[in-house]
């Protein structure tokens, strides 16, 4: 057979290149055979209207048909009031007997708000870190159908090494990022089975498939004229210091308060940029007096922090809902149209298969930032109700999801 001299250096490339999946190569391998095997495998290509894509799609057809999954009832799926009312027969330690007096029950009440705060966060987080599972499982499959499409390429020919390097960096990424996902998953599932009261690795299974596919939308609210106010109300330890202030400030004479602030006054005059030299005023020395204002001062300025932590909580509500209202009606039916798009344009060969997985890898993306912002949207009305019940709150700004859109290869 004459080869000729253009097919001489391709079929020498393909010996040195050709993965043992593709063709198994021996001793007595030639430089024909190996180019008769090039010609097959090119002609198994040009069968297919878009070449590799096509091809690799068939022959995974082919091996799923072989071992069909078998078809199972679907499992209804729990609500947050289930799982709540659930949780809350694990712990007891807030069921008081009715002599209990209103220190009690106002330390039971702090428990109980702290028990639903933390269900509702692992509740959220479990549902979320399994959605992001299943993203990931997306993400690697379409890094491992790029691997697949640029072995191909590259085992005939069609790609250099230096092209399909980067093709298999991102799938050995798209691998330990679903690790990653999964092992957070697996703690957030552990977290919420502790508060269930579930030890039996089964059961615990059980739980993980009766949780929803994703978090419902949080109800809109509304933000009451009052808010601060209410809030305080639910504080009767803040009522409770306000009285005793009160005693304490009326057992001082309105002279001896003049006298106070005449020599506080004396003493801040022109102390800017260094400590005040304390006087042994009498007004300053005090001891009711002092005590007095100190507890006036500690209970004000207690007052404000809890009119800062409200305004600031609602705040991050308005903001997480604002965000997960943009990414679930917005960003993610955008990406879904952009790979509905890309599809029209790929099956007129306008575009190439590399467009179609960056397509997909871009709507995949959406899809994560959206589970991230609805899990946040969560945490951030789970934290209102709390606070505008009596509980206590961190106000540390949940993570706005980060956009991690990679570029795949380029070429077709």
């Amino acid at each position: 057979m004459n080869i000729p001299f253009w097919a001489a250096p391709l079929a020498l490339s393909l010996l040195a290149t050709l993965p043992p999946v593709a063709a198994a190569q021996d001793a007595s391998t030639t430089i024909q055979e190996a180019l008769e095997r090039w010609r097959a495998a090119n002609q198994a290509v040009a069968e297919f209207p878009r070449g590799h894509i096509d091809l690799l799609r068939w022959e995974q057809a082919r091996g799923t048909e072989a071992s069909p999954s078998p078809s199972t009832a679907p499992i209804r799926a729990l609500t947050w009031p289930e799982a709540w009312r659930h949780i809350q027969r694990q712990r007891a330690e807030w069921v008081l007997p009715p002599s209990a007096n209103a220190l009690e029950r106002r330390a039971a009440q702090r428990d109980w708000l702290g028990l639903h705060q933390e269900a509702q966060a692992a509740w959220a987080n479990a549902i979320t870190q399994q959605a992001l599972v299943r993203v990931h499982d997306e993400r690697l499959h379409a890094a491992r159908t790029a691997q697949a499409l640029g072995e191909r390429m590259a085992a005939l020919g069609h790609w250099s090494q230096a092209q399909l390097i980067p093709v298999q960096l991102a799938n050995i990424q798209a691998q330990t990022a679903q690790m990653a996902a999964q092992s957070q998953a697996q703690e957030a599932l552990e977290r919420l089975a502790r508060l269930w009261g579930l030890s039996d690795s089964q059961a615990i299974g059980d739980l993980a498939a009766r949780l929803p596919q994703a978090l419902p939308m949080p109800e809109a609210l509304t933000l009451p004229p009052d808010a601060e106010a209410q809030a305080l109300a639910q504080r009767p330890e803040y009522q409770w210091k306000n009285q005793q202030v009160e005693r304490e400030v009326q057992s001082i004479g309105d002279a001896q308060w003049r006298r106070w602030a005449q020599a506080r006054d004396g003493l801040l005059q022109g102390q800017i940029d260094r400590a005040p030299q304390w006087s042994a005023d009498a007004a300053m020395g005090d001891h009711a007096l002092t005590k007095a204002v100190a507890a006036r001062a500690a209970w004000e300025r207690e007052g404000r922090e809890l009119g800062s932590t409200v305004r600031q909580a609602w705040q991050r509500l308005e903001r997480a809902r604002s965000l997960d209202v943009l990414l679930h009606e917005q960003a993610v039916p955008l990406s879904q149209q952009a790979e509905q798009e890309t599809l029209l344009r790929y099956n007129g060969m306008l575009k190439s298969s590399w467009d179609m997985i960056d397509a997909a890898q871009a709507r995949l993306s959406a899809q994560a930032d959206a589970l991230q912002a609805r899990q946040a949207h969560w945490l951030a009305h789970a934290d209102w109700h709390t606070l505008m019940a009596g509980g206590d709150i961190e106000l540390a700004s949940p993570p706005v999801p980060a956009n991690e859109r990679g570029n795949a290869a380029q070429g077709h």
